[in-house]
C-alpha cells in the first residue's frame, strides 16, 4: 500500500482544493508584475490550470500564478490584452496604469 494518499483514490474520487486538469499556455502568455507605473518582471506562463472550480490559473516554472499571491500581478496575453480574475484591460499601459493608480 502507498503512503501517497492520491494513489490510493479511485476513478471517482480526486483530491480536494487543487488543479484537476491543465493545458499548455500559448508562447508569449505572461505573468506580469507592476509596480509604481512600470513593469518589475515577467514570468512564462507554461500551463493553464483548471481547478475543481473551473476557473483557470496561469501556472509558471514556479507554480500557480507564479507561486505569489500579489494584487500587482496579471496575465499578458499574445494578443496584448490583459486581465486579472474580474479585471481585464486592451494593453500593458492600461493594466500597469491601473495598477499604478491602485497602489
Amino acid at each position: 500500500m502507498s503512503s501517497d494518499p492520491v494513489s490510493d483514490l479511485d476513478d471517482t474520487e480526486s483530491p480536494r482544493g487543487g488543479i484537476i486538469a491543465t493545458h499548455l499556455a500559448h508562447p508569449g502568455t505572461f505573468i506580469v508584475f507592476a509596480s509604481k507605473g512600470k513593469v518589475v518582471e515577467r514570468h512564462p506562463v507554461i500551463l493553464w490550470g483548471v481547478n475543481e472550480d473551473g476557473l483557470a490559473v496561469p501556472m509558471t516554472m514556479n507554480g500557480t500564478w507564479d507561486d505569489i499571491a500579489d494584487s500587482n500581478s496579471f496575465v499578458l496575453f499574445p494578443t496584448g490584452d490583459c486581465s486579472r480574475y474580474e479585471r481585464n484591460w486592451p494593453n500593458l499601459e492600461h493594466a500597469v496604469g491601473d495598477i499604478l493608480f491602485a497602489e
